[in-house]
Protein backbone atom coordinates (compact mmCIF):
# COMPACT_ATOMS: atom_id res chain seq x y z
CA UNK A 1 0.00 0.00 0.00
CA UNK A 2 2.75 2.35 1.01
CA UNK A 3 0.46 5.07 2.21
CA UNK A 4 1.65 8.35 4.46
CA UNK A 5 -0.82 7.59 7.42
CA UNK A 6 -1.28 10.86 9.98
CA UNK A 7 -3.30 9.99 13.42
CA UNK A 8 -4.04 13.24 15.37
CA UNK A 9 -5.34 12.36 18.90
CA UNK A 10 -6.73 14.83 20.98
CA UNK A 11 -7.90 12.93 23.93
CA UNK A 12 -6.74 14.38 27.46
CA UNK A 13 -6.42 10.64 28.26
CA UNK A 14 -3.45 8.73 27.04
CA UNK A 15 -4.79 4.96 26.35
CA UNK A 16 -8.16 6.40 26.77
CA UNK A 17 -10.99 4.98 24.63
CA UNK A 18 -10.62 7.39 21.43
CA UNK A 19 -6.64 7.00 21.59
CA UNK A 20 -7.26 3.37 22.11
CA UNK A 21 -8.98 3.45 18.34
CA UNK A 22 -6.24 5.54 17.33
CA UNK A 23 -3.67 3.21 18.52
CA UNK A 24 -5.40 -0.05 16.73
CA UNK A 25 -5.57 2.36 13.63
CA UNK A 26 -2.20 2.77 13.43
CA UNK A 27 -0.85 -0.87 13.93
CA UNK A 28 -3.39 -1.57 11.03
CA UNK A 29 -1.62 0.79 8.62
CA UNK A 30 1.53 -0.35 9.68
CA UNK A 31 0.76 -3.63 9.26
CA UNK A 32 -0.88 -3.06 5.82
CA UNK A 33 2.87 -1.61 4.99
CA UNK A 34 2.01 1.92 5.15
CA UNK A 35 3.82 4.50 6.70
CA UNK A 36 2.02 5.66 10.11
CA UNK A 37 2.68 8.46 12.54
CA UNK A 38 0.46 9.20 15.48
CA UNK A 39 0.41 12.73 17.30
CA UNK A 40 -1.05 13.32 20.67
CA UNK A 41 -2.15 16.70 21.08
CA UNK A 42 -2.04 16.48 24.26
CA UNK A 43 1.70 15.68 24.64
CA UNK A 44 2.14 18.92 22.14
CA UNK A 45 3.25 22.43 23.53
CA UNK A 46 0.79 24.62 21.33
CA UNK A 47 -0.29 28.05 21.75
CA UNK A 48 -4.06 29.37 20.02
CA UNK A 49 -4.35 31.12 16.65
CA UNK A 50 -3.24 34.76 17.47
CA UNK A 51 -5.27 36.15 14.12
CA UNK A 52 -2.05 38.18 13.02
CA UNK A 53 -2.54 36.20 9.28
CA UNK A 54 1.53 36.38 9.55
CA UNK A 55 0.92 32.64 8.36
CA UNK A 56 -0.43 34.06 5.32
CA UNK A 57 2.94 34.84 3.67
CA UNK A 58 4.57 32.10 0.66
CA UNK A 59 6.18 30.29 3.73
CA UNK A 60 2.82 29.37 4.78
CA UNK A 61 4.63 29.19 8.34
CA UNK A 62 3.28 30.14 11.48
CA UNK A 63 5.21 32.93 13.80
CA UNK A 64 4.66 30.52 16.84
CA UNK A 65 7.76 27.93 17.60
CA UNK A 66 6.01 25.65 19.13
CA UNK A 67 5.87 21.80 18.57
CA UNK A 68 3.05 21.92 15.59
CA UNK A 69 5.39 22.90 12.87
CA UNK A 70 6.53 19.53 12.33
CA UNK A 71 2.55 18.01 12.68
CA UNK A 72 1.44 20.63 9.59
CA UNK A 73 4.39 19.48 7.37
CA UNK A 74 2.99 15.83 7.95
CA UNK A 75 0.00 16.40 7.28
CA UNK A 76 0.92 18.22 4.44
CA UNK A 77 2.79 14.89 2.83
CA UNK A 78 0.08 12.66 4.06
CA UNK A 79 -1.70 10.58 2.09
CA UNK A 80 -4.29 9.53 4.89
CA UNK A 81 -5.38 11.82 7.99
CA UNK A 82 -7.26 10.91 11.01
CA UNK A 83 -8.69 13.38 13.82
CA UNK A 84 -9.74 11.78 16.82
CA UNK A 85 -11.64 13.18 19.74
CA UNK A 86 -13.28 12.38 22.98
CA UNK A 87 -17.13 13.89 22.59
CA UNK A 88 -17.69 16.92 25.46
CA UNK A 89 -20.83 18.46 25.13
CA UNK A 90 -22.02 17.09 21.66
CA UNK A 91 -19.06 18.61 20.11
CA UNK A 92 -15.46 18.09 19.18
CA UNK A 93 -13.28 18.94 22.40
CA UNK A 94 -11.60 22.38 22.94
CA UNK A 95 -8.07 20.93 22.27
CA UNK A 96 -8.96 19.66 18.64
CA UNK A 97 -10.53 22.64 18.20
CA UNK A 98 -7.61 24.86 18.63
CA UNK A 99 -5.72 22.59 16.60
CA UNK A 100 -7.63 23.21 14.10
CA UNK A 101 -7.33 26.68 14.03
CA UNK A 102 -3.54 26.36 14.19
CA UNK A 103 -4.09 24.96 10.64
CA UNK A 104 -4.80 27.93 9.28
CA UNK A 105 -1.27 28.08 7.35
CA UNK A 106 -1.81 24.90 5.27
CA UNK A 107 -5.88 24.06 5.38
CA UNK A 108 -6.36 25.24 1.66
CA UNK A 109 -3.28 23.41 0.75
CA UNK A 110 -4.53 20.00 1.93
CA UNK A 111 -5.32 18.09 -1.54
CA UNK A 112 -6.82 14.59 -2.05
CA UNK A 113 -6.64 13.57 1.22
CA UNK A 114 -8.78 10.46 2.39
CA UNK A 115 -10.30 11.36 6.22
CA UNK A 116 -11.44 9.41 9.15
CA UNK A 117 -13.22 10.71 11.89
CA UNK A 118 -12.73 8.35 15.41
CA UNK A 119 -14.92 9.72 18.34
CA UNK A 120 -15.80 8.64 21.72
CA UNK A 121 -18.57 9.61 23.53
CA UNK A 122 -20.64 8.94 26.77
CA UNK A 123 -23.69 8.99 23.94
CA UNK A 124 -23.84 10.47 21.02
CA UNK A 125 -21.61 12.27 19.14
CA UNK A 126 -24.34 15.13 18.67
CA UNK A 127 -22.77 18.07 16.57
CA UNK A 128 -19.65 17.40 16.77
CA UNK A 129 -19.39 15.47 13.04
CA UNK A 130 -20.12 18.54 11.92
CA UNK A 131 -17.65 20.64 12.88
CA UNK A 132 -14.82 18.35 11.80
CA UNK A 133 -16.98 17.74 8.52
CA UNK A 134 -16.50 21.78 8.10
CA UNK A 135 -13.14 21.60 8.88
CA UNK A 136 -12.25 18.77 6.24
CA UNK A 137 -14.34 20.38 3.68
CA UNK A 138 -11.71 23.47 3.25
CA UNK A 139 -9.20 21.28 1.62
CA UNK A 140 -9.37 20.15 -1.96
CA UNK A 141 -11.41 17.11 -3.05
CA UNK A 142 -11.17 15.13 0.37
CA UNK A 143 -12.66 11.66 0.91
CA UNK A 144 -14.18 10.68 3.90
CA UNK A 145 -13.63 7.17 4.52
CA UNK A 146 -15.11 6.20 7.72
CA UNK A 147 -16.52 7.71 10.81
CA UNK A 148 -15.84 5.29 13.93
CA UNK A 149 -17.66 5.98 17.30
CA UNK A 150 -16.68 3.93 20.89
CA UNK A 151 -19.85 4.47 23.10
CA UNK A 152 -17.51 2.70 26.60
CA UNK A 153 -14.68 1.18 27.44
CA UNK A 154 -12.86 0.66 23.44
CA UNK A 155 -10.94 -1.65 24.89
CA UNK A 156 -14.35 -4.50 25.33
CA UNK A 157 -15.00 -3.94 22.02
CA UNK A 158 -13.52 -6.06 19.75
CA UNK A 159 -15.87 -6.08 16.79
CA UNK A 160 -14.99 -2.00 16.86
CA UNK A 161 -11.26 -2.85 17.43
CA UNK A 162 -11.38 -5.12 14.69
CA UNK A 163 -13.31 -2.68 12.05
CA UNK A 164 -10.55 0.17 13.04
CA UNK A 165 -7.71 -1.90 12.93
CA UNK A 166 -8.63 -3.65 9.21
CA UNK A 167 -9.41 0.19 7.95
CA UNK A 168 -5.64 1.11 8.82
CA UNK A 169 -5.00 -1.83 6.94
CA UNK A 170 -6.45 -1.45 3.88
CA UNK A 171 -6.04 2.72 3.91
Amino acid sequence: MNKKVIVISSSPRIGGNSDTLCDEFVRGALDGDNAAVKYNLEEIRFHACKACYKCKTPEMKCFQEDGLAEVLDKMMEADVIVYATPIYYYSMCGTLKRFFDRCYPIFNQLEDKDYYIITSAGSSNGNALTGIRDFISFSKNPTEKAVFTVIGDAKSQTELLKEVYEAGFDC
